[in-house]
């Protein structure tokens, strides 16, 4: 802009001397100039914002795949600790039968010896013999069944630990792919954070910066209009002010109605301070009605809670909630991160009633 500045007023000496008529076609080629440079700069913005929504969209994919396969992960472990147990009960099985075997075997051989001993002695009484060839009978049924129930109690385990194989191998796999997504997520946020440089230094000006953020605004405010028809809920938010929960536990970076750094504009709520994947609570009950990127914003929640009462939490890492979702005060909207190009990990935090931002202060509980 200074050079711009520059260029204007050394143009305006030379026209000076000029005709009406030239210096009204200086005039209009400095103002096509500067046009062509506006649309130059909003172009290459536009390019740049695209590129950063699908970094950030992508890093809340990888972000919950990465979760999904954690979760899977804990599980399979719990399983391999069940299978792990049922593996020790069955080899005790295993011994306890094996030694029943044993001793079948042993119960068998000596009666086996005994009753040829008796059948010899005692020829002559067919009872007796009878006798003794019946309980022979039922230990060798015994030892059959024992050694039936031990083949059973080998098979079982065998199958316990091809069981214990396969899942291992299932878990050796998750634990790849989740090195590899978490690879991914590492290489995400290196090209978000190139990005988001490409972007700071394209708007240093401050007037291309004031430019932005009115777009910004009004972008937000037609949203805001559009979301403020539908039907409220009918909770009763009025009701609560000065005892609200805070969405995060963290100090005031930026107060409501403070002046940006390096804007004109003003901040119509207030940037709390919050470490990436803080738990974003709701401040009131009420129904999601917009979940979703925007400009200026990044990953945006916003609650409407009756009576033309609506909260915004902007600069989310991950939105957890769905448009049309109904939510209770203190309930999980989203995971805090510095989306939308913020600098530092944060929580932006609006009340609007009618449309009209509200300072969130007053409003909230005194921490």
């Amino acid at each position: 802009m200074f050079s711009y500045v520059n260029s204007e007023m050394a143009h305006a000496e030379s026209v000076e001397k000029g005709s009406p008529k030239d210096q009204l076609e200086a005039i209009n080629g400095d103002i096509e100039h500067l046009r062509k440079l506006l649309e130059k700069l909003n172009k290459e913005r536009s390019s740049a914002e695209r590129q950063l929504q699908s970094t950030e969209t992508e890093m809340s994919q990888l972000q919950n795949s990465i979760r999904k396969i954690e979760k899977e992960l804990k599980q399979g472990k719990t399983e391999i600790k069940k299978l792990q147990s049922r593996q020790k009960a069955l080899t005790a099985q295993k011994n306890k039968e094996k030694d029943r075997i044993a001793n079948s075997v042993r119960s068998v051989y000596l009666a086996s010896r005994d009753n040829r001993l008796k059948l010899l002695l005692n020829q002559e009484n067919p009872e007796e013999v009878s006798r003794h060839l019946t309980y022979l009978k039922h230990l060798q049924k015994a030892q059959l069944e024992a050694i039936e129930t031990f083949e059973k109690t080998l098979a079982e385990i065998e199958d316990n630990k091809q069981q214990q194989q396969v899942l291992n191998n299932r878990l050796e796999e998750q634990q790849t792919i989740l090195a590899q997504k978490q690879e991914q997520l590492i290489k995400s946020r290196s090209d978000r954070q190139q990005l988001i440089s490409r972007i700071n230094r394209q708007f240093q000006s401050n007037d291309r910066e004031l430019d932005s953020l009115n777009q910004q605004k009004k972008q937000l405010e037609e949203v805001l209009a559009q979301l403020a028809a539908r039907k409220p809920t009918n909770t009763q938010i009025q009701q609560s002010k000065g005892r609200l929960p805070w969405p995060v536990n963290g100090r005031v970076l930026y107060g409501f109605n403070q002046q940006r750094a390096d804007t004109r504009i003003r901040w119509q709520g207030i940037l709390i301070s919050a470490a990436t994947g803080t738990q974003v609570a709701a401040i009131h009950d009420g129904t999601v009605i917009f979940s979703d990127w925007l400009r200026g914003y990044g990953q945006l929640i916003i609650v409407d809670h009756g009576n033309n009462y609506l909260s915004l939490y902007a600069h989310n890492q991950w939105l957890l909630k769905k448009e049309g979702e109904t939510v209770l005060a203190g309930e999980a909207l989203a995971l805090s991160g510095q989306s939308g190009g913020q600098t530092e990990p944060g929580v932006y935090l609006e009340i609007r009633h009618n449309g009209k931002p509200q300072n969130p202060v007053p409003w909230l509980a005194r921490p």
